[in-house]
């Protein structure tokens, strides 16, 4: 892995309680196609865009009491110091460092809100996807949070993410000169939370197919200036997800 990846988003999963379910909700809003891969006790679905792998999907039996969520994995350059950083700066380890067979050493922390992350040391050398994120690919990281000070340390401490002001009116988080996560203060009554975006072509189609495929729009369309359009919605699950339109786009 490229040092340039450290401290960058490598790799989301769905957690659902139902995955035949999530595939045909995804596949239909997304146009994602699915490989399911037998693992150790368990079945995981890899998330494709075209030919390229982008994500995962996992049974929520895994993480019991837990609700349908997305969650972003961070590329570090060491897990398990990474898992001991994170104990150190006020969060909390939730499962410990692990390894997955021929891809990489991970564990899932939590920070001191109690937002859940994973964190991974890839074994190869392959980083995220090059260039701009297209049609259905997934594009950016937002995090809702109870204490803004609080997470803008923890996370400069952990990844080296420094924060700094944007023209949209909001905390960004970069880091090797790229900016990576978004972040505001949460919502009144909100815990903190993160959210994922998947770029679509077209806000109004895309929040049309959620509806149609069992999903719910939460916040309708949101504008970004100088960027682009946003909707909040929930998948036939329950769990959150963002749609992103850029400036430009149809």
């Amino acid at each position: 892995m490229s040092k340039t990846a450290e401290g960058t988003f490598i790799w989301r999963e769905i957690m659902t309680p139902d995955v035949a379910a999530s595939k045909r909700f995804y596949g239909e809003v997304f146009g994602w196609k699915f490989d399911d891969m037998p693992m150790d006790g368990f079945t995981y679905t890899m998330i494709k865009n075209g030919e390229t792998g982008i994500g995962g999907m996992a049974s929520l039996d895994m993480i019991p009491g837990a609700p349908p969520h997305w969650i972003g994995t961070v590329c570090v350059a060491n897990t398990d110091a990474s898992a001991k950083l994170a104990v150190e700066a006020g969060g909390k380890v939730m499962m410990p460092p692990g390894d997955i067979p021929g891809y990489g050493r991970f564990a899932v922390i939590a920070d001191p809100q109690g937002a859940p992350l994973t964190v991974m040391q890839p074994f190869s050398s392959e980083g995220a996807r090059e260039g701009m994120p297209g049609l259905g690919d997934f594009c950016w990281e937002h995090l809702n949070t109870t204490d803004l000070a609080g997470s803008k340390a923890f996370f400069g401490r952990l990844f080296g993410w420094e924060a700094t002001s944007s023209p949209a009116g909001m905390d960004v988080f970069s880091v090797h000169g790229k900016q990576v996560v978004s972040v505001t203060p949460a919502p009144a009554g909100a815990p903190t939370h993160w959210l994922t975006y998947v770029v679509v072509d077209q806000l109004a189609g895309a929040r049309a197919r959620v509806v149609a495929n069992g999903g719910k729009v939460v916040v309708e369309e949101h504008a970004v200036p100088t960027i682009g359009s946003f909707s909040v919605v929930t998948d036939n699950v329950g769990a959150t997800i963002c749609l992103f339109q850029g400036l430009g786009a149809a």
